[in-house]
């Protein structure tokens, strides 16, 4: 093979040559934060270990401190959501194995205690064949994961209900949701039908167990709300029978506990993710113009419950080594580079365009 055939054929020839800079410039800048924190390296998965502890230490003292009655419920939820975006980004290390890779019962265990605390999210041994394919063809209409988060619709009421929640982006949109799950089942080769019909088996069992528990809880409790809303505009008196009672403490305590954390951080993350992910014209394995860098002010509230996911996230599609508090170290001194060589930043335009990055005709 010749030179000239190893690199791919982009409709801009230099961004192959894009692309190998940025890499070699996220990878030199990760090697020499290592060299400066060589225990980061030496104590990686024990890291990880504290991490997962330390997250989860953090949500069970609001939950236990909102149930006593010592933390109102907004505070409980807020921080919760925190603590839960932080577990969103170990889950995500979990996936490309950054944590105890020699030891998949340690490995498979973390993930588990992430997933106890995030069940309105897909299986994460789901999503991690889902996330691989992600990298490969990011953008493109195989892309399930992106186009499950509503990357590529159109903005309107319609898309922010479903933003924050992953159920309503399934019911609201069966078709959309069957075509990106047919196009990825499509873009894994020489499967023979036996193993398609597994792969869509297991995409549709994806929020099984915990997401249909989660989610029965979670509109158990919106219903409740509307319901007892509903009985006092009309001057009713809600029901005083056992059963009601159980459930609407039941309901509520999870909603505060696990619910509607969750929401906030899901709300934060896909808006954020599916919003600097480029969809629809993005070149297959062109990573220059896979992802946009959010910098600006106006995106800090949304950056607090998902760990400046639009700020670093870029530099993961270019360079899967290093794990999100690497990346949150190293990322301003990157910018510079990425900047020169085509990554685009702030681009709200995305909005208009449906995540397109060029315009439409």
């Amino acid at each position: 093979m010749s030179s000239q055939q190893k690199f791919k054929l982009f409709a801009d020839p230099e961004d192959e040559q894009r692309m190998h800079r940025i890499r070699k410039g996220i990878l030199e800048a990760g090697n020499q934060f290592r060299a400066k924190y060589p225990w980061l390296v030496k104590y990686q998965d024990q890291i990880g270990m504290s991490i997962l502890i330390a997250s989860v230490t953090g949500i069970l003292f609001n939950i236990i401190q909102y149930a006593r009655g010592k933390m109102p419920w907004y505070v409980a939820v807020t921080l919760s959501a925190f603590w839960m975006s932080i577990l969103h980004e170990l889950e995500h290390d979990l996936i490309h194995q950054m944590y105890y890779r020699k030891n998949k019962k340690i490995n498979n265990a973390m993930l588990a205690t992430v997933y106890a605390f995030r069940p309105s999210t897909i299986s994460p041994w789901v999503r991690r064949d889902i996330h691989l394919h992600h990298h490969k063809s990011s953008g493109t209409p195989s892309d399930v994961e992106e186009r499950g988060i509503n990357n590529g619709d159109k903005w309107g009421i319609k898309r922010l209900i479903m933003t924050g929640d992953n159920l309503l982006a399934i019911a609201l949109r069966p078709l959309a949701t069957w075509n990106a799950s047919e196009e990825y089942v499509k873009a894994q080769k020489n499967l023979s039908l036996k193993d398609k019909l597994k792969i869509k088996a297991k995409l549709a069992l994806g929020y099984t167990p915990l997401g249909n528990v989660h989610y029965g809880l979670w509109y158990s409790f919106l219903f409740m709300g509307v319901a007892k809303l509903g009985m006092k505009a009309m001057h009713i008196q809600p029901p005083t029978n056992r059963i009601w009672r159980l459930v609407d403490k039941t309901t509520k305590f999870y909603a505060v506990a696990i619910a509607a954390p969750n929401y906030l951080r899901t709300l934060s993350l896909h808006f954020t993710s599916s919003n600097m992910h480029y969809y629809g014209d993005v070149e297959n394995g062109n990573v220059v113009q896979q992802c946009q860098i959010w910098t600006d002010w106006r995106m800090k509230p949304l950056q607090a419950f998902c760990f400046n996911f639009a700020g670093t996230h870029a530099l993961h599609h270019f360079v899967v080594r290093d794990p999100f508090y690497i990346r949150q170290a190293i990322a301003k001194s990157c910018y510079p580079l990425m900047r020169e060589n085509g990554v685009r930043f702030n681009d709200f335009g995305t909005f208009k365009r449906a995540n397109r990055r060029f315009e439409t005709a």
